[in-house]
This record gives C-alpha cells, structure tokens and sequence, in this order.
C-alpha cells in the first residue's frame, strides 16, 4: 500500500541539494584509488592544530548537552567582529540560518529576489515556505544591483545577496550593497551572504558589518566551514539587529550547534596565523588555476573565493572524465564548470588531467 498521509504540495516540486560526490564513492564505483576532490569549496589545508586540541580535549564531554547559549563562542565572536553579542545568532552550518530566516519572514506567495546564478539554497528557502522566486540574472557574471532594486515591489519580503557569489566568485563593492540598502524597504529582510568572505582580496568589498547599524532589516551571513575548515562540524553564524536575533532564538532548535563545533569553532577564532596560511595558499593556488585554464584558451571568471568558475562546452561529458582520472570537480550546468582551489598537488593534479581530457575532446572554448 502506498502513503496515504496528504503532504504539503509545494514539497513535490522541491529539488533535495545535491552535495559534491564524495571520495570514497568515487573510489568504490570505479576502483581506483587516492582519488582529489576539489569540489564542494573545502579548506585543502584543514582546520587549526589548535581546533584538533580543543577537540581531542572535548570529546570526553559529548554526553553532556551543548550550552544551549553558546555563551563562549558568542562572547569570542562578539570581540572577534567588535559587536554586541546580542546581535548574533549561530546555526547548524549557515544553511540553517538561510531556512530559518525565510521561516521568520515567508508567508505564501511573498517574494524572494536572488540572483542566477547564485547558491541553490535560495529557491529551496522560497519554496519550502511556498514564496515566489524572482530570480535576478547576474550581469558579468556578478550581481546586477540596479535590477534587483528595479525588481523590489510590495510583495518582495526576502532578498538573498551571495557575496561574494558561489559559483561565479564576483563580488559586489560595498558602495553598490549600501545603494541599494538605501532604496530597499525597510520590511524587507536583506541576507547578505559572505561565506567566502576572509578570501577576498578587493578593499573596496569589505565593511559590511559597519551597515548594520543604519540598515536594521539587514543581516549579513558567515561560515566556519570554508576559511576556517570545519565544515564537517557544521557552524555558521549571522549578524542583525538584536529584535530580530530575539525572534530567531524562539524559532531556531534547542542545542542547534553541537558541543564539539561551538568548541572548534572558538578555536579556531584564535589562530591567525592558520588563517592567515590557509589565506596565503588559496590566493597562490587561485592564480596558479586561473592561469593554467587561461593558457588553453579558457576564460576563468575573475575570482575573489576558494574556487574559479569557468565556461567549457560539453561541460558535463568532461566532468565524467575527471571521474575516471580520479577527479572531483562540480559541473554547472551543460556548459560550465566549478573548481575548488586545492593544494599544490590537487592543484596541478586537476590542470594536468583537464588539459588531457580537453585537448581529446577539440572543443573550443
């Protein structure tokens, strides 16, 4: 007999987010071995020496429930990011912080605004609270500013700004977010999204955090999976005016970020040094990437994250060669390509296979 419970109808039109293939299932369909992934913008290098202490340290304590606080991590952002800790909510990776915020926001046919391309989370926050999705075409590969305020109307309740933006790595100066903060309705929640933010070279991107408190219908979005190397743990943070950070404590679950990651994560607050390495690599490895996929006449997408996107013909096709060479890299689509900045050798690993595979196939870029 088949289900005969009546589920909500906006759920059968929802796409579940499929995650980057991992290495052991690639080595297990094909039978290979020591196979790279560099598809799912993981730090290659890992977490702090100082995060794998804390840990070791912490482990002994996970019969114990987590500090439904958080109060450490809270009090070491606080000072870290030089706020109030009343300003910040954290999350079970900053995913959860994306469903939740549309939760708080969200009722049926209110309008979500978002870039394409941009993260796949965002039609999924709209559609799981059955919003409409208007969806903003980026404009050189980065967000087109002037046609989200030209697309703001009475209904828009959610915007979702990736900045930089997964999967092209543009960025949008600050001048251009405050722009457009200035026009936007004040009922409007603005979620500005800087997972890939400690990566960011350009000065003209940084200082968001300053806007929050002329702009209180903004909340700018960070991550300890990326830079930090915990995504495994699954920590993310927000940043917003404190009524709002009120209402999402009522909305959010008992002990959402587990003892273990709100440990890591405060941990790894205190090494800047590791930070500041990881930091160094990724910038080395974007260029040595960007210039390899330039010298067989590709043309990379300016990059300011841990990865380059880069439009290939029969993207697909030449994704599944990878998989046969051992790796991992995310297609977009039937024409581009996402890839993760590695270390040296996943780096060259990946030029040197892809230039094989592309030279076989004669397509032009």
């Amino acid at each position: 007999m088949g289900l005969q419970v009546p589920l909500r109808k906006n759920l059968t039109v929802i796409k579940p987010y499929v995650p980057g293939k991992p290495i052991e299932e690639l080595e297990r369909e094909l039978g290979i071995k020591n196979a790279t992934k560099i598809a799912s913008n993981e730090n290659p290098v890992g977490p702090s020496p100082k995060v794998i202490e804390t840990l070791q340290k912490q482990l002994s304590q996970i019969s114990r429930y987590p500090d439904g606080t958080a109060h450490n991590l809270t009090q070491a952002l606080s000072k870290h990011l030089s706020i109030n800790s009343n300003q910040i909510m954290l999350g079970h990776g900053s995913n959860e912080l994306l469903i939740l915020l549309a939760e708080m926001v969200l009722n049926p046919g209110d309008e979500v605004l978002f870039a394409d391309k941009s993260f796949v989370v965002y039609p999924l926050a709209a559609q799981l609270f059955e919003g409409k999705s208007k969806v903003i075409p980026l404009k050189d590969s980065t967000h087109d500013m002037a046609a989200f305020a030209n697309a703001v109307t009475h209904q828009t309740k959610l915007v979702f700004i990736c900045n930089p933006n997964n999967p092209t790595g543009t960025f949008v100066p600050l001048l251009a977010i405050e722009a457009f903060l200035k026009i936007c309705p004040p009922q409007v929640l603005v979620v500005l999204d800087e997972a890939y933010c400690e990566y960011v070279d350009e000065k003209t991107y940084f200082g968001s955090l300053k806007l929050l408190r002329d702009y209180p219908n903004l909340v700018v979005l960070r991550t300890f999976s990326k830079v930090y190397g915990l995504a495994g743990l699954r920590v993310g943070y927000g940043v917003g005016h404190p009524d709002l950070v009120s209402v999402f404590q009522k909305t959010r679950q008992p002990f959402n970020v587990n003892s273990l990651a709100l440990a890591a994560a405060e941990a790894a607050l205190s090494d800047n040094n590791h930070l500041e390495k990881v930091v160094q690599l990724n910038r080395q490895m974007r260029h040595k990437m960007t210039e390899g996929l330039k010298a067989l006449g590709l043309q990379p997408v300016p990059s300011q994250t841990n990865f380059v996107y880069f439009n290939v013909p029969h993207a697909q096709d030449l994704y599944q060669q990878l998989l046969r060479k051992g790796v991992i890299v995310r297609h977009m689509g039937p024409d581009a390509m996402r890839v993760t900045t590695g270390t040296v050798e996943e780096t060259e690993k990946f030029l040197k296979a892809f230039a094989e595979i592309y030279s076989l196939a004669g397509v032009k870029a």
